[in-house]
């Protein structure tokens, strides 16, 4: 039995799961909402604090799908009526993202051009 190489072996399986468990927890995003989303080509930026519900003009919010904050899809709201669309000019002006912790912060399109 060749001691190196079952060493060798040995430290490059502990490496190699060392690194995956690093990249899975700098992947997770922890819970919280962060202070700007960027969806496609709007930036939207929070305003207020976090609330316990979804609040969006006036009316129910409806979901419009879900996003990716690292890992962790967390779904996206609109004002009472609106429905998800790829197009620029069909998305809302202010949205609302579950946190994932139990609150929701509303976020607001800041049109730049």
């Amino acid at each position: 039995m060749n001691w190196r190489a079952l060493g060798c072996g040995l430290l490059a399986i502990v490496v190699f799961v060392a690194i995956g468990i690093s990249g899975t927890l700098m992947a997770l995003e922890p819970a919280g909402c962060p202070a700007q989303l960027q969806w496609v080509d709007r930036t939207y930026v929070a305003v207020g604090p976090p609330t316990d519900e979804p609040v969006v003009g006036s009316g129910d919010p409806a979901p419009l799908g879900t996003t990716l904050i690292g890992v962790a899809g967390r779904t996206v709201f609109g004002p009472e009526g609106s429905t998800p669309s790829p197009n620029g000019g069909d998305r809302p002006d202010e949205i609302a993202l579950d946190c994932g912790d139990g609150t929701f912060v509303t976020y607001r399109w800041t049109a730049t051009e």
